[in-house]
């Protein structure tokens, strides 16, 4: 009889425990995120979390302060790039074109249309031959 998910799980975690791999209770976490990055404001000292965007900290800058970025944030420009560096794919080079989806449109061919016109075979609809 095949093993259970819970079953097969609690074996693995066993195993792991045994190997000292993953934590006290032997699981092994899929993926393990840095911890996020706070910059402080210098003007009202509000603590921001920095993304590679930094849209938050440009609109909190602009609209509560009428500043710029590097004014309440001097680091956060410095670190972003940082973290773009680090994602990019190809060792940091950020002006790589994105791939495309695979999914590639009907070519409309001009032609075809022309011949289909010149046949004689317009838009128009037939009269129904349909008694009433």
């Amino acid at each position: 009889m095949p093993e259970s998910k819970k079953a097969e799980r609690g074996r693995m975690q066993k195993a792991n425990r045994a190997a000292g791999i993953g934590d006290e209770t032997g699981r092994i976490p899929m993926r393990i995120k840095a911890e996020a990055k706070m910059a402080s404001c210098t003007v009202c000292h509000q603590e921001m979390k920095i993304t590679k965007t930094n849209t938050e900290l440009k609109l909190h800058a602009e609209n509560k302060h009428g500043k710029t970025l590097e004014i309440c944030f001097p680091a956060a420009p410095s670190i972003a790039a940082e973290m773009i560096k680090a994602t990019a794919p190809g060792g940091g080079k950020t002006n790589a074109k994105p791939e495309a989806s695979g999914k590639k449109g009907k070519k409309i061919d001009g032609g075809g249309m022309d011949d289909l016109l010149s046949a004689g075979l317009g838009g128009k609809k037939k009269k129904s031959t349909k008694k009433r």
